[in-house]
């Protein structure tokens, strides 16, 4: 019977010197190079199985692929919530810029008090709309002076910025964190 090589496929020569597990050709061992290329059959069973190497090892593709698509879901998720939340901080209802303009001019800064913590993100975009669209206010930083801590409290406040708004109808308490046009609600009222 002829030997063929399973990695070159190179005839064995019955006059060969090469032992009779070597490829004279390349010099692999039929052994090895049968085990990566070809299926085998066990012993017990009798049926074929895969080699070590195609089974056993991780479906790298799959694997890269399903983390590409999870961490496409998160950040297409985070920038659909971002892009709520700043919308809610940059819209201002059925009002123009001037129009918003027009009202903050006749606003005085203690109409609208922020209580806010120096590490809050919202505090620092309210901060931002309020100055950017001319809004005086008062600013009551629970970081900085323990006072604003007691009055926090004392309006029954879970999360900053929480803002109170004294518009004509009285004390409007902005409880869920900022909106532009619940502050200019407020205000014209």
């Amino acid at each position: 019977m002829t030997t063929v090589c399973p990695k070159c496929r190179a005839m064995r020569p019955a006059d060969t010197q090469a032992p009779a597990w070597q490829c004279p050709a390349c010099g692999v061992a039929y052994a090895k190079a049968g085990l990566a290329t070809e299926p085998r059959t066990t012993a017990r069973t009798g049926s074929t199985t895969r080699t070590a190497a195609a089974s056993n090892g991780l479906p790298w593709r799959a694997l890269l692929t399903v983390v590409a698509v999870i961490a496409g879901l998160w950040w297409g998720h985070h920038a659909q919530l971002h892009k709520r939340d700043l919308g809610a901080l940059l819209g201002s209802g059925d009002m123009d810029n001037a129009a918003v303009q027009r009202l903050a001019a006749t606003v005085r800064a203690e109409q609208i008090v922020m209580y806010s913590t120096s590490e809050c993100g919202y505090c620092t975009q309210t901060r931002s709309w309020l100055s950017e669209h001319g809004f005086a206010f008062t600013e009551c930083n629970m970081s900085r002076e323990a006072r604003c801590v007691d009055e926090f409290r004392a309006l029954g406040a879970t999360g900053t910025p929480y803002l109170v708004v004294r518009g004509p109808r009285g004390a409007h308490h902005m409880k869920d964190g900022f909106d532009s046009d619940e502050l200019i609600k407020a205000l014209k009222a």
